[in-house]
């Protein structure tokens, strides 16, 4: 299975670089990348197709892989290539398809794999029945997904007002927290952790924990808070409201 995962993975990596290639856009991988989680996690269904559980993992991923993939792609249509990615082009010029091939493509590839480990892997453990950490990995699976969506649909109509042209989104989900989107995101993929939970595929938890860490790290918050941390009116809300987990301490 880890050969017919590798293949199909980096298959998958390269059509969308060279889709990439030919509209010269690099943020298409964005699309993709919910939509290689989801098919490496057929891939392990099509392995290991032995309970009802593998079932709800494989139907969960591909819920939020298909959502997220149709969501970046409303955000971005008719808009170009994002600004990070022209960004690293200008970058990396004259050598911006070699690196971004790279430093984007592969290593989301590379991605791919490691964050749908505990679906991938998880599949591999036959569950005659559906224990209570996994009806909880579920819940919390649900809950993550749910403030996502809430999250990112939110702040699309929050936007669309001409009233909000300029300011921050302080309202609904945000409430909750600076960053909830990538909160729920985070929070999904400890649900399909918990989901697919056995003691013999514990160590597949490095799936969340990079998510979590190129989230907080790298990839989510880091820019944003960048761009917005010298805003007044940001510094206030961040006084009031928690960084990242809801109903913690700013």
């Amino acid at each position: 299975m880890i050969l017919s995962l590798t293949i199909t993975v980096l298959l998958f990596v390269h059509i969308f670089f060279l889709i990439a290639l030919v509209r010269k856009n690099f943020s298409v991988i964005d699309i993709g990348w919910g939509l290689g989680v989801a098919l490496a996690t057929l891939v392990a269904y099509v392995h290991y197709p032995l309970s009802l559980r593998n079932a709800i993992v494989l139907l969960a991923v591909t819920c939020w892989g298909l959502r997220l993939a149709l969501y970046i792609f409303a955000r971005g249509k008719g808009k170009g290539e994002d600004p990070r990615y022209t960004k690293f082009r200008q970058l990396w010029a004259p050598r911006a398809n070699s690196q971004a091939y790279l430093k984007v493509f592969l290593f989301q590839g590379i991605l791919m794999l490691v964050v749908s480990l505990p679906a991938t892997v998880g599949m591999t453990v036959e569950a005659k029945e559906i224990s209570i950490l996994n009806w909880i990995g579920l819940v919390v699976f649900t809950l993550g997904f749910g403030l996502e969506v809430w999250s990112d649909g939110y702040l699309n109509h929050w936007k669309a007002q001409p009233q909000n042209k300029g300011q921050i989104c302080t309202t609904g989900p945000w409430r909750l927290c600076r960053f909830p989107n990538y909160f729920g995101e985070v929070l999904l993929w400890y649900g399909i952790y918990l989901l697919c939970f056995s003691p013999t595929t514990a160590w597949s938890i490095l799936g969340p924990i990079a998510i979590n860490l190129l989230i907080l790290k790298v990839t989510g918050v880091p820019p944003l808070e960048e761009k917005y941390l010298a805003r007044q009116d940001y510094q206030t809300y961040a006084s009031l409201v928690p960084r990242f987990i809801p109903f913690t301490k700013p």
